[in-house]
């Protein structure tokens, strides 16, 4: 993918109404549901309903799906249901480590030679809700080259462990920077978890700067009343670009003149501003890739 992942919002499967209006969210991905937020007797009716909304119109955003878990025996049916060429992949849920990520890479696979498309189209996004899969976050994003983003599900991950989310946050404060650094060791986006209070628009943008600064790379939205707050927060400010192409100005005029050293204002740039610098410029790059994508 060449696309960010700022913000992926969710959108239940059975509301053909809110699957109409979501395409005209400001949001780099959506993802429409068909897990936890369907009522099991709305399950059938939200598979028809993306199906037909995959099929009569182009969604500007990436379109995910997030299907029900391999235990549920629903796994099979929302997939085919829902296996489109404008689908750009699936979230996985309930995946407790590197086996059942190959697992779900190998039932994609099959199901794409089904259905004629290309191997290895469809991407992954397995969603992290366990005290394991924590634990084997690493394993789980570099087991299969479809997936593009770990995501965390912070309340379900809570109720494994039998803890409590209090306004502190500092029960998923370890497991957040866990799933950062498997993420971003695989070389793969971050996406933190849910941010319930659609009201306390406030609290939501300390949160995501909070998961910004962890090094989060993208929100999981629940309300589109937060998507433009965690686009802003997720994006590189307009100082950090400005430095980051002053960085590189200054890096190519020392090589012109064949200099070894390059100064910014008296101080020395090392390799590590050098490489922040590029990954800035890349990033806002990326972002802009985005924003035109969805604007076409």
């Amino acid at each position: 993918m060449t696309t960010s992942l700022r913000t992926m919002t969710f959108v239940p499967g059975y509301k053909e109404r809110f699957l109409e209006k979501a395409r005209s969210f400001p949001s780099d991905a959506l993802i429409l549901d068909l897990e936890d937020s369907v009522p099991l007797p709305n399950k059938a009716d939200a598979r028809v309903f993306i199906r037909n909304s995959l099929e009569e119109k182009w969604h500007p955003q990436e379109v995910f799906v997030r299907v029900n878990s391999i235990d549920s025996g629903m796994l099979i049916e929302d997939l085919r249901a829902t296996l489109h060429a404008q689908t750009t992949g699936f979230m996985f849920t309930k995946a407790l480590d590197e086996h059942d990520i190959i697992y779900f890479d190998k039932l994609l696979a099959q199901l794409e030679r089904d259905a004629g498309f290309p191997v290895g189209q469809f991407k992954m996004c397995p969603l992290i809700e366990t005290g394991r899969a924590v634990l084997r976050a690493y394993e789980m994003a570099t087991a299969s080259t479809r997936t593009v983003a770990l995501a965390f599900g912070g309340e379900d991950y809570l109720t494994d462990l039998d803890g409590l989310h209090k306004e502190h946050g500092t029960s998923l404060i370890v497991p957040r920077s866990l799933i950062v650094m498997a993420a971003r060791s695989a070389h793969v986006g971050a996406i933190d978890t849910p941010y319930l209070d659609i009201q306390n628009l406030a609290g939501f943008q300390k949160e995501a700067e909070l998961a910004r600064e962890l090094g989060f790379s993208g929100q999981l939205i629940i309300h589109p009343s937060q998507i433009e707050i965690a686009n802003t927060v997720f994006t590189p400010s307009e100082q950090e670009v400005r430095e980051a192409k002053q960085i590189i100005e200054v890096i190519h005029e020392s090589e012109r003149l064949g200099s070894g050293v390059a100064l910014l204002e008296g101080k020395l740039i090392g390799p590590p501003m050098r490489k922040r610098a590029e990954h800035i410029l890349n990033k806002m790059a990326e972002i802009q890739r985005t924003i035109d994508q969805r604007l076409e």
